[in-house]
């Protein structure tokens, strides 16, 4: 017997997969004095090396006449990684925002993936700061997802020395080096702008009422007024 087998399909066709294959089934041939054989192959699985692997068979039969046919195995993983959350909640802080918890996606062939920013922190810019993670799978397959961050100061600023009120004689300084300056802090300001503002009730004679308000306002236009009354006698 010198006539090798004949394969029963000229062609094998192409099996594909996204992540791996872990078996394939084996072809067959014919032989002349063996009949039906079944192909034998040498290659390992799983496959999971992403892009065509080649498969040999080897058809033998019983007098060690041998052919063989190769098949393609094509792993080519197309599916991009797919966000645990539909949507990110939004993030919100008075003055600025040091870090974000990293959200996840799940990818089919990589499994759970966390999300990459280019975001510079901290956030400080008052208003909306959308924040796109990225999730990209060991193949270079990528989706992404928008959070928003939400800067929003909403804190009036809050006096520290508040300058008493006081009755003083018609001839005394009402000016603010005698009677006092007020100071205040913010949340997130350093630098409050204080400013005062002066209204006048006369009464009889030399008496009168000084109404001295006091307005203390951050840099993001929150303020808080204080009172000073100045009776004048």
């Amino acid at each position: 017997d010198t006539t090798v087998p004949v394969a029963d399909l000229v062609t094998l066709a192409d099996v594909t997969a996204q992540c791996s294959l872990d078996t394939l089934t084996a072809p067959t041939a014919t032989d002349n004095c063996s009949g039906s054989i079944t192909g034998n192959t040498t290659t390992t699985f799983p496959i999971t090396a992403q892009g065509i692997t080649v498969v040999t068979w080897t058809y033998e039969d019983a007098n060690g006449n041998i052919t063989t046919q190769n098949q393609n195995v094509v792993i080519e993983d197309t599916t991009v990684p797919v966000a645990d959350l539909v949507t990110l909640a939004d993030v919100t802080a008075q003055c600025s925002l040091d870090t974000l918890t990293a959200p996840t996606a799940t990818d089919n062939c990589s499994g759970s993936i966390t999300g990459n920013t280019t975001t510079t922190f901290p956030i400080t810019a008052q208003g909306i700061t959308v924040v796109t993670w990225t999730y990209e799978d060991a193949n270079g397959n990528i989706t992404t997802q928008n959070q928003n961050v939400i800067i929003e100061d909403t804190t009036d600023p809050v006096f520290t020395t508040s300058p008493a009120s006081v009755t003083v004689q018609c001839d005394s300084d009402t000016t603010t080096s005698a009677l006092g300056t007020a100071e205040a802090n913010d949340n997130c300001d350093t630098s409050i702008t204080v400013a005062y503002a002066d209204s006048t009730a006369a009464g009889t004679g030399n008496n009168s009422i000084i109404t001295r308000v006091w307005t203390a306002t951050d840099d993001n236009s929150n303020s808080t007024t204080y009172t000073q009354t100045i009776t004048v006698v």
